[in-house]
């Protein structure tokens, strides 16, 4: 089941603002203000449960404070959970006498039973964060348990990947339908194994189906970023990933699409996108065409028109300019 919450304190009078953010945070920290409440506080948080796991997204300008996860909060804790945490802010944590300093792009990891203490610079900031029981990954519990207070590199790899994947989910939530929950937690659940197992030094105790549908995903996003480039082909996305063809093909073959057909798509989509934007209205068609990995201007209306049903100037003209 996939259940969605929203919170903004723009959405309330700006005098309430300040405790109705600090009583959401209140229910699994005790928050400590260094200084006067801000009446201007601002703040846009989303949370979604899918299953077994919680995603939060927080994003705005919040005081100076102290989070602090007490010995009474850590009992009243039903779950036996670790919660990994993406900020694009320096910060740290406090777990007992040891304090970790976390860089912008590190994920921090730690424990719900354990105590700690974070420390929040008045200013802007956003941070994604996953709860994860620990029944759920199929990693031994002392692999996981050695992570926390251990900042996770979150710039490159399935870090990276991780947090780009979370953030895409609470972005278009509302896009989603419940029975989506279950391909959502999965997805989800695939990169935490693998960022742990990673971070523990036992990559190969990845389970086989998570370590395939993580090649997927990276591929995925590969082509993504990719997708100017006209030289990419199953056979460079096979080099870039040190893959044979055939092994590229094999990963695809339960997609709806080749690669081929789904990289083809994916460029069509994104430069339909652009002829049907007003901003773009003096950008020449060849000059979108080549810069979604279409070279040859005659290429592109073949492949265009075969696709829409017409040619990307009666698509530019049918989106943006009026009728008549």
């Amino acid at each position: 089941m996939l259940t969605m919450s929203d919170f903004r304190t723009d959405d309330l009078p700006v005098l309430e603002r300040v405790d109705a953010f600090f009583g959401r945070l209140g229910e699994n920290v005790l928050v400590k203000l260094r200084g006067d409440h801000r009446p201007d506080l601002r703040s846009d948080q989303r949370v979604l449960s899918m299953g077994g796991i919680v995603v939060s997204a927080m994003t705005g300008t919040v005081p100076s404070m102290l989070l602090r996860r007490t010995p009474a909060i850590v009992a009243r804790a039903d779950t036996e959970e670790v919660r990994l945490s993406f900020s694009v802010e320096s910060r740290s944590i406090g777990i007992g006498k040891d304090e970790v300093a976390l860089r912008p792009g590190d994920w921090s990891v730690v424990d719900s039973a354990l105590l700690y203490d974070i420390p929040v610079a008045d200013g802007t900031h956003t941070e994604t964060s996953i709860g994860v029981p620990y029944s759920r990954i199929p990693v031994r519990r002392s692999r996981i348990e050695r992570l926390v207070g251990r900042p996770l590199d979150g710039k490159s790899g399935y870090g990276a990947l991780l947090a780009q994947v979370l953030t895409q989910i609470v972005r278009d939530a509302d896009s989603y339908r419940p029975e989506d929950a279950s391909q959502l937690e999965t997805t989800a659940m695939d990169l935490v194994t693998a960022l742990c197992c990673r971070a523990s030094d036992s990559g190969s105790f990845v389970p086989a189906e998570s370590r395939r549908r993580n090649l997927v995903l990276r591929i995925r996003n590969f082509v993504r970023e990719n997708l100017h480039d006209p030289g990419l082909t199953p056979g460079s996305i096979a080099a870039a990933h040190h893959i044979s063809r055939s092994h590229l093909h094999n990963l695809f073959k339960d997609q709806e699409e080749t690669v081929a057909a789904w990289i083809r798509r994916q460029r069509l989509e994104r430069a339909a996108d652009d002829l049907a934007d007003p901003a773009l209205l003096d950008t020449p068609v060849h000059t979108i065409a080549a810069r979604w990995g279409f070279p040859r201007p005659a290429d592109f209306t073949r492949a265009f028109r075969a696709d829409r049903g017409v040619t990307p100037g009666e698509h530019r003209r049918r989106h943006i300019l009026p009728p008549g």
